[in-house]
């Protein structure tokens, strides 16, 4: 058996010998056989657990329905370390056979950092997308981000309009949609993908 398959395959059997995992991936399977359907897709990659949850089950949906599956992280360099956490991230995904693509932003983020940040990661995943043609970018947003876009648009006294969740679709522009199919599931439940698939994650200072 060569390394390829045989890391593909160790991947599978995570998911095969632990129910609360297989039952999370049967669920996450039939929301992208919904919405998705034939097509690739771009996975937004960020060495967080949420992140590190989609990534693996991404690559089993990959393995299984053979179609192309993207797997993509934006290195801001807002951070020093930032461009060396990128590459660990690349190797740790290595390792199950998800070769990662790192796109670096090149504008400067000073002001509104995080508000900044995001609008640079979703234009550098549209171009990507775009170049590849592909039609859905997925993200691990999950419940618990629900709750906390709740409260953060709360605190800004947003009407009720303004306090609706999260959709698991959304459109980015007139080609690209963002998919989040994930969202039924809480924080802990892909921190305990991640851990069982890869053994850690990375803790991004900025989400403080």
């Amino acid at each position: 058996m060569s390394k390829k398959n045989s890391n593909v395959l160790s991947l599978k059997s995570i998911f095969k010998e632990n129910k609360k995992i297989s039952e999370i991936y049967l669920s996450f399977k039939s929301e992208l056989d919904k919405t998705v359907k034939k097509r690739s897709f771009v996975v937004g990659v960020s060495g967080g657990p949420d992140s590190l949850a989609l990534a693996a089950l991404s690559k089993i949906y990959e393995h299984e329905s053979k179609r192309k599956v993207f797997f993509v992280l934006i290195d801001h360099g807002i951070r020093k370390n930032s461009r060396v956490e990128a590459n660990s991230v690349k190797k740790l995904l290595k390792k199950k056979r998800i070769f990662l693509k790192i796109l670096r932003n090149k504008e400067k983020i000073e002001n509104n950092v995080q508000n900044q940040a995001r609008k640079a990661r979703y234009n550098l995943l549209i171009e990507y997308s775009k170049k590849k043609k592909i039609k859905f970018i997925l993200t691990g947003h999950h419940s618990d981000d629900q709750i906390e876009t709740f409260l953060i648009r709360l605190s800004r006294g947003s009407g009720i309009q303004g306090l609706s969740s999260m959709t698991k679709v959304s459109k980015l522009n007139k080609q690209t949609k963002l998919f989040r199919p994930l969202l039924d599931f809480k924080k802990k439940d892909l921190i305990f993908i991640a851990r069982k698939v890869f053994g850690k994650f990375i803790k991004d200072p900025s989400n403080k």
